[in-house]
């Protein structure tokens, strides 16, 4: 029996008692609806208040049958609420109830699909950048962890249509797939694309020779760990320090320096003025880097000349006091 008819079940026989109670009140003791209604709470609950009429043999052995009802009710009440709360297939099971109202609610989120070990990274990123998630994933225990960490997390089977939908994928902003086949990675794409043409999905992928695939499907990011891996490490021998440095600047706990992205709004300031005419260096502090145009362009190192335009992303180097003073006037609404 599920959990929720399980206390629909406790629910109904309370109700019953309290029904019947009241009822047996009025016609063999002749009390008014009230009070009837008063003495069987009390009697139920063994309270034990003052009586609010006198009581006949038949009103005591009512009461006595009452109170013997009442407390084998309040018995199957605390066994079953006790069984709910401590059994572990029952949390799960009401933990994924509150995550589904929760991801109704979502929008402009991202949906990570799958929760190993670069999922749970992905996850663990955007969660410290604030960023909306939810994740999906198909064993309980992952989900539970999930669920424990704060995160909004749905079990299931991310290619399947039914659990894109309980994700909110029509009103999502992107999707990670992460699962660990390349296959179950293509299958969740190709759904998603289906629910949501403009959600912006990234991939990993096992095989490079898949890449292309991915991409034709409509990943707008693809990656591969391995390769990713072995050119971090070659460039821990060509270029240690420039990794270094962006190791740095990335790092969300790190206040000295960081590298942040601003999309220039149609009300900012900024929008239609020359690089040196926005003031960005002199009244925030902060370097344009590089500029991303609309249609994926990118100008590295612009020009003070460069006029920034709505839509733009500016790619940053600062403190973060700085690009967060600058991220209002970008950005503004």
């Amino acid at each position: 029996m599920r959990p929720l008819e399980r206390i629909r079940r406790v629910g109904g026989l309370v109700l019953i008692l309290l029904v019947a109670g009241t009822v047996g009140y009025r016609l063999l003791c002749h009390l008014s609806w009230l009070d009837a209604f008063y003495f069987t709470v009390i009697t139920m609950s063994t309270v034990g208040y003052r009586e609010v009429g006198e009581l006949d043999p038949v009103g005591k052995v009512f009461t006595i049958a009452l109170i013997f009802s009442g407390v084998g009710v309040l018995a199957y009440s605390v066994s079953t609420t006790l069984e709910l709360l401590l059994d572990e297939q029952h949390r799960t099971y009401f933990t994924t109830l509150l995550n589904r109202r929760r991801s109704k609610k979502m929008e402009q989120h991202y949906i990570v699909c799958g929760l190993g070990r670069v999922g749970r990274a992905v996850c663990q990123e955007l969660a410290d950048s604030t960023i909306p998630f939810l994740v999906i994933d198909s064993n309980p225990e992952k989900v539970q962890s999930a669920s424990s960490l704060g995160w909004t997390a749905l079990l299931g089977d991310a290619s399947e249509d039914k659990i894109l939908q309980q994700a909110n994928i029509t009103r999502a902003r992107g999707l990670v797939c992460t699962v660990d086949t390349d296959a179950s990675n293509l299958f969740i794409l190709i759904s998603a694309k289906a629910l949501n043409p403009e959600v912006e999905v990234s991939a990993r992928v096992n095989e490079d020779s898949n890449v292309k695939k991915f991409e034709r499907a409509g990943a707008v990011h693809v990656y591969s760990p391995f390769s990713l891996l072995g050119r971090r490490i070659a460039r821990t021998i060509t270029r240690p320090r420039v990794l270094e440095l962006l190791d740095v600047a990335l790092e969300q706990n790190n206040f000295d320096i960081t590298i942040e992205e601003f999309t220039v709004s149609q009300s900012s300031p900024l929008a239609w003025l020359s690089l040196k005419d926005s003031g960005i260096r002199q009244n925030f502090g902060g370097v344009v880097m590089s500029i991303i145009k609309e249609d994926r362009a990118i100008v590295h190192n612009p020009d003070p000349e460069l006029v920034c335009q709505p839509g733009d992303i500016l790619i940053t180097l600062g403190t973060p006091e700085q690009l967060k003073k600058m991220r209002e006037i970008v950005e503004l609404k």
